[in-house]
Protein backbone atom coordinates (compact mmCIF):
# COMPACT_ATOMS: atom_id res chain seq x y z
CA UNK A 1 0.00 0.00 0.00
CA UNK A 2 1.06 3.35 -0.91
CA UNK A 3 2.40 5.84 2.20
CA UNK A 4 1.79 9.24 1.40
CA UNK A 5 2.71 10.93 4.38
CA UNK A 6 6.41 11.40 3.96
CA UNK A 7 5.20 13.12 0.32
CA UNK A 8 2.43 15.35 2.04
CA UNK A 9 4.02 16.46 5.14
CA UNK A 10 6.92 18.46 2.95
CA UNK A 11 4.23 20.96 1.60
CA UNK A 12 2.59 21.30 5.26
CA UNK A 13 6.16 22.22 6.77
CA UNK A 14 7.43 24.18 4.03
CA UNK A 15 4.31 26.01 3.45
CA UNK A 16 2.94 26.76 7.02
CA UNK A 17 6.80 27.47 7.72
CA UNK A 18 6.96 30.23 4.77
CA UNK A 19 3.58 31.56 5.94
CA UNK A 20 5.21 32.61 9.42
CA UNK A 21 8.14 33.81 7.49
CA UNK A 22 5.99 36.09 5.46
CA UNK A 23 4.29 37.30 8.14
CA UNK A 24 7.09 38.56 10.10
CA UNK A 25 8.70 40.26 7.21
CA UNK A 26 5.60 42.03 6.06
CA UNK A 27 5.15 43.38 9.64
CA UNK A 28 9.08 44.21 10.05
CA UNK A 29 9.15 45.84 6.79
CA UNK A 30 5.98 47.03 6.89
CA UNK A 31 5.11 45.45 3.43
CA UNK A 32 1.19 44.44 3.53
CA UNK A 33 1.37 42.78 0.61
CA UNK A 34 3.82 40.39 2.02
CA UNK A 35 0.84 39.39 4.79
CA UNK A 36 -1.17 38.33 1.12
CA UNK A 37 1.84 35.74 0.45
CA UNK A 38 1.55 34.74 4.08
CA UNK A 39 -1.85 34.29 4.21
CA UNK A 40 -1.76 32.04 0.67
CA UNK A 41 1.20 30.18 2.56
CA UNK A 42 -1.43 29.45 5.34
CA UNK A 43 -4.36 28.93 3.58
CA UNK A 44 -2.43 26.60 1.52
CA UNK A 45 -0.56 24.89 4.64
CA UNK A 46 -3.50 23.95 6.65
CA UNK A 47 -5.23 21.85 4.09
CA UNK A 48 -1.55 20.11 3.30
CA UNK A 49 -1.31 19.79 7.61
CA UNK A 50 -4.59 18.39 7.70
CA UNK A 51 -4.21 15.88 4.94
CA UNK A 52 -0.51 15.34 7.12
CA UNK A 53 -2.57 14.34 9.98
CA UNK A 54 -5.06 11.76 8.28
CA UNK A 55 -2.33 10.36 5.93
CA UNK A 56 -0.23 9.90 9.52
CA UNK A 57 -2.80 8.57 11.41
CA UNK A 58 -3.66 6.06 8.37
CA UNK A 59 0.45 5.35 7.92
CA UNK A 60 0.29 4.41 11.47
CA UNK A 61 -1.89 1.57 11.36
CA UNK A 62 -0.21 0.00 8.43
CA UNK A 63 3.60 0.96 9.15
CA UNK A 64 6.55 -1.22 9.59
CA UNK A 65 7.83 -0.64 13.50
CA UNK A 66 11.38 -1.17 14.68
CA UNK A 67 11.68 -2.11 18.57
CA UNK A 68 11.84 1.19 20.47
CA UNK A 69 10.02 3.47 17.94
CA UNK A 70 6.80 3.62 19.31
CA UNK A 71 8.03 6.67 22.13
CA UNK A 72 9.11 8.32 19.86
CA UNK A 73 5.91 7.91 17.88
CA UNK A 74 3.95 8.87 20.81
CA UNK A 75 5.46 12.20 20.88
CA UNK A 76 5.09 12.54 16.59
CA UNK A 77 1.72 12.21 17.23
CA UNK A 78 0.83 13.84 19.74
CA UNK A 79 2.77 17.34 18.64
CA UNK A 80 1.40 16.57 14.94
CA UNK A 81 -2.08 16.77 16.21
CA UNK A 82 -1.13 20.11 18.72
CA UNK A 83 0.62 21.64 15.60
CA UNK A 84 -2.41 21.19 13.31
CA UNK A 85 -4.74 22.61 16.44
CA UNK A 86 -2.54 25.39 16.32
CA UNK A 87 -2.26 26.43 12.58
CA UNK A 88 -5.95 25.70 12.47
CA UNK A 89 -6.37 28.37 14.99
CA UNK A 90 -4.24 30.69 13.10
CA UNK A 91 -5.77 30.04 10.16
CA UNK A 92 -9.62 30.48 11.60
CA UNK A 93 -7.87 33.78 13.04
CA UNK A 94 -6.64 34.96 9.67
CA UNK A 95 -9.86 34.06 7.78
CA UNK A 96 -11.96 36.29 10.48
CA UNK A 97 -9.53 39.52 9.88
CA UNK A 98 -10.24 39.37 6.23
CA UNK A 99 -6.44 37.60 6.01
CA UNK A 100 -4.72 40.63 7.37
CA UNK A 101 -3.00 40.70 10.63
CA UNK A 102 -4.73 43.57 12.21
CA UNK A 103 -2.21 46.13 14.39
CA UNK A 104 -3.47 45.17 17.76
CA UNK A 105 -3.68 41.52 17.58
CA UNK A 106 0.19 41.79 15.73
CA UNK A 107 2.10 40.76 18.90
CA UNK A 108 -0.33 38.35 20.24
CA UNK A 109 -0.86 36.28 16.81
CA UNK A 110 3.29 36.14 15.47
CA UNK A 111 3.45 34.61 18.71
CA UNK A 112 1.43 32.08 18.14
CA UNK A 113 2.45 31.56 14.95
CA UNK A 114 6.34 31.07 16.21
CA UNK A 115 4.99 28.19 18.40
CA UNK A 116 3.35 26.75 16.41
CA UNK A 117 6.68 26.63 13.83
CA UNK A 118 8.06 25.27 16.57
CA UNK A 119 5.59 22.66 17.15
CA UNK A 120 5.86 21.88 13.23
CA UNK A 121 9.65 21.60 13.20
CA UNK A 122 9.76 19.76 16.15
CA UNK A 123 7.12 17.15 15.00
CA UNK A 124 9.19 16.64 11.59
CA UNK A 125 12.56 16.03 13.30
CA UNK A 126 10.92 13.62 15.30
CA UNK A 127 9.19 11.88 11.97
CA UNK A 128 12.91 12.04 10.63
CA UNK A 129 14.23 9.92 13.60
CA UNK A 130 11.44 7.30 13.32
CA UNK A 131 12.70 6.79 10.03
CA UNK A 132 16.58 7.48 9.99
CA UNK A 133 17.43 6.29 13.42
CA UNK A 134 14.62 3.51 14.17
CA UNK A 135 14.06 2.46 10.58
CA UNK A 136 9.95 3.20 11.28
CA UNK A 137 8.25 1.98 7.48
CA UNK A 138 11.76 0.55 6.02
CA UNK A 139 10.20 -2.55 4.77
CA UNK A 140 14.32 -3.65 4.96
CA UNK A 141 15.00 -3.02 8.31
CA UNK A 142 11.53 -4.91 9.25
CA UNK A 143 13.28 -7.69 7.20
CA UNK A 144 16.54 -8.01 9.03
CA UNK A 145 14.98 -7.47 12.44
CA UNK A 146 13.16 -10.57 11.96
CA UNK A 147 16.00 -12.50 10.56
CA UNK A 148 17.71 -11.46 13.38
CA UNK A 149 15.09 -12.78 16.07
CA UNK A 150 14.95 -15.99 14.01
CA UNK A 151 18.98 -16.50 15.01
CA UNK A 152 18.58 -15.83 18.33
CA UNK A 153 15.74 -18.06 18.86
CA UNK A 154 17.80 -20.86 17.00
CA UNK A 155 20.90 -19.48 19.33
CA UNK A 156 18.98 -19.90 22.17
CA UNK A 157 17.36 -23.31 21.55
CA UNK A 158 21.19 -24.54 20.84
CA UNK A 159 21.68 -23.32 23.69
CA UNK A 160 19.59 -25.29 25.69
CA UNK A 161 20.33 -28.32 23.80
CA UNK A 162 23.80 -28.29 25.16
CA UNK A 163 22.82 -27.74 28.53
CA UNK A 164 22.06 -30.48 29.83
CA UNK A 165 24.68 -32.37 28.00
CA UNK A 166 27.40 -30.04 29.59
CA UNK A 167 25.71 -31.21 33.43
CA UNK A 168 25.88 -34.58 32.36
CA UNK A 169 29.36 -34.82 31.53
CA UNK A 170 30.72 -32.98 34.64
CA UNK A 171 28.65 -35.62 36.71
CA UNK A 172 30.94 -38.47 34.70
CA UNK A 173 33.63 -40.06 36.59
Amino acid sequence: MLDFHPFVVGFAVALLSVSVLFDILAIATDRPHLQTVGWWNLFLGFFAALFAVITGLYAKNSAIFTDGVHTVLGYHQYLGIITAGIFTVLFIWRSSMNREIRQKWRILYLTVAIIGTITLLTTGFLGGQMVFEHGANVREVKELQQKIEQLQKSDDARMKDQEPKVKSQKNSP
